[in-house]
């Protein structure tokens, strides 16, 4: 780690000094369920976590400290009662959100970013317009040094080591210098070294007069010295809470002796295991159930409750009732809207761009198969011999554009949808901003993509050489593909990768057998034919049919003496498409459009705001 003192850190990435935070929180309870299958997590616990000070909660699993530290972050508040305090007044969610951050167990990060494009990003949307180019660029690279990156600041994420990916997430929200930083099991996955490293970073933070808390799964005793203040839980109650040094005197107060040489973490957790016996009450009443800091002979000092909540008329409230009260409050991010939207622009340009999956990949694909359905079916576009062969064409070119823009997304953004839900529990910028710039990075490869197909498709298989006709073409083939790329947002937002590739094409490829070519559409039951106004590939398909074969086109060539479908016109009644209408199947397309992005917007709020 480098040894830059954590004051000069401070010194340049805090805009104004800020005053000391304590954190308190008494009677704190927590159940899930309802009526009569209601289970208690929490059982009225109490603490303080004191600025300057790195803690750690502690506990076997299932003991509640996942639970507790997403309450004390604010993540959760169904369920919850008790009060929580900064500085002996009751906490506002609205200006708590914009004084701490959390830190996830997983390092959900961008992976085709480098680490100095991570952080300028995170500048312009942390900082905001009211600080320069010049300052930003400095704290970014103080930061950057702080955390022991320099060496790295060029290097994409994909090839960072997970050490490395902690301290670059942790980085990432030092810049609107978080009076409190929480982080789930930071050196989970990490080894030795890199979990010392990285809480020695921690304590840093917390040494310049932050309040630094970690949930830590059985700490090995070296890095159990580098934390300041202990809370452990055990069964949904606080057992001890107090500094490092004096857990093994307080366990010798109800004669459970830790062996010579032996991890008191490993010790404290085979106790609150109850490999030693019923001895939880004892340690839970010794210290009130957190109400009390154990230090040494000091044991009866006053309470928490005394020193802080003391004169404030504390009452026990419903923890839904305030946290939903405070979440009401607009909450405001560091940089304006417009900024928000053009750092994100720029950052998903960039990710795209060297994502092979999304562009590279995507764009061979369109390539080779457009040549190898030109060489498959050359000649049939202008002959009436073949006009059944040209519809299957016409047909199978909108299912593969609709499913090479749907998939490429399914795959991708349920992984960037978690990076999605960090920074947004993190404050950097509103899902608008974030959806919008989404949106509007993706069109030119959703236009450029199927522009290439169609045109080495249209030349090879003799469509009419008409502008006209290949524009109207054209323009059906972007509307399926934008479509396409909905279908993508909508799957990917609601399920996981798994769900969503295997649902996305399960969904859609029933709407296919209303598309009109494999049935004729007046050939359809009348009771499931509502199903293909609302099949989008029905529109494709018919659009594609109309560009080719309507608007008055001209007999087609026919090498025998005689061809049934030699005038268009009679094609199109073949499937039920002499009355169509092109401007009708646009316009279903665009509806289809803004209606699977509206819907992608309100899944992902909803995802965001059943987390936050």
């Amino acid at each position: 780690m480098d040894s830059t003192k954590p004051t000069e850190l401070w010194s340049l990435t805090a805009d104004e000094s800020k005053t000391s935070s304590d954190f308190t929180f008494r009677d704190l309870s927590y159940t899930v369920g309802k009526k009569n299958n209601v289970k208690r997590i929490l059982q009225q616990m109490s603490g303080t976590f004191k600025s300057g000070q790195l803690t750690a909660i502690l506990g076997p699993s299932g003991a509640g400290k996942t639970s507790l530290m997403n309450i004390l972050a604010g993540l959760r508040a169904t369920g919850v009662e008790g009060r929580i305090e900064v500085n002996g007044i009751e906490r506002n969610f609205k200006t708590f959100r914009k004084q701490s951050a959390y830190i996830t167990q997983k390092d959900y990060l961008l992976k085709d970013l480098t680490i100095d494009e991570y952080m300028t990003s995170a500048a312009h949307l942390k900082l905001g317009n009211k600080v320069s180019d010049n300052e930003k660029k400095t704290r970014a690279e103080l930061i950057i040094k702080t955390l022991g990156l320099t060496n790295s600041v060029t290097t994409q994420i994909s090839r960072l080591s997970g050490g490395e990916c902690k301290r670059l997430s942790i980085g990432l929200e030092l810049f609107d210098n978080p009076s409190f930083l929480f982080l789930d099991e930071p050196t989970s996955g990490l080894d030795s070294s890199s979990s010392l490293q990285c809480v020695a970073l921690l304590r840093k933070i917390a040494s310049s007069g932050r309040t630094v808390v970690a949930t830590i799964h059985q700490p090995s005793s070296r890095l159990l010295d580098h934390f300041d203040h202990l809370y452990i839980v055990a069964g949904g109650s606080c057992m001890y809470q107090g500094p490092v040094e004096f857990l093994v005197p307080y366990l010798q107060t109800v004669n459970l002796h830790c062996p010579k040489y032996h991890n008191p973490a490993d010790f404290v957790m085979d106790v609150a295991s109850g490999e030693y016996g019923d001895v939880l009450p004892q340690l839970v009443s010794g210290v009130e159930n957190g109400r009390l800091t154990y230090r040494g002979s000091s044991a009866s000092s006053r309470s928490i409750s005394s020193i802080n909540l003391e004169g404030n008329g504390f009452h026990q409230m419903n923890g839904d009732e305030v946290e939903k009260k405070n979440r009401r409050k607009r909450i405001t991010y560091g940089a304006p809207f417009g900024t928000q939207v053009k750092v994100l622009l720029e950052r998903t340009w960039r990710t795209m761009w060297r994502e092979k999956l999304l562009t590279q990949i995507r764009l061979l694909t369109h390539i080779v198969f457009g040549i190898f359905m030109g060489a498959m079916y050359q000649t049939v576009g202008n002959d009436a011999r073949y006009p059944l062969s040209n519809a299957g064409l016409l047909c199978f070119s909108q299912v593969f554009i609709v499913f090479t823009a749907a998939m490429p997304t399914v795959v991708t953004f349920p992984m960037e949808r978690n990076v999605l839900i960090r920074e947004h529990l993190n404050h950097c910028y509103s899902l608008k901003a974030y959806y919008l710039a989404k949106l509007i990075v993706d069109i030119p490869f959703q236009i450029l993509f199927p522009a290439i197909y169609l045109v080495i498709v249209y030349l090879m298989t003799d469509q009419p050489m008409c502008m006209i006709r290949f524009s109207l073409l054209l323009l059906t083939t972007t509307c399926m593909s934008l479509v396409g790329q909905g279908i993508g947002l909508v799957f990917g937002a609601l399920f996981d990768i798994q769900a969503a590739v295997f649902l996305a094409p399960v969904c859609a490829i029933p709407l296919l057998l209303f598309a009109g070519f494999f049935i004729q559409l007046n050939s359809i039951p009348y009771y499931l034919r509502w199903i293909s106004y609302a099949s989008f590939f029905r529109h494709g398909f018919e659009g594609a049919m109309l560009s080719v074969y309507d608007f008055d086109r001209p007999p087609l060539n026919c090498s025998q003496s005689y061809c049934y479908f030699r005038n268009p016109h009679k094609f199109l009644e073949t499937f039920d498409m002499e009355q169509s209408s092109y401007y009708v199947c646009i316009t279903g397309l665009m509806v289809y459009f803004v209606v699977l992005r509206i819907a992608g917007y309100f899944i992902l709020r909803f995802k965001l705001n059943s987390i936050s």
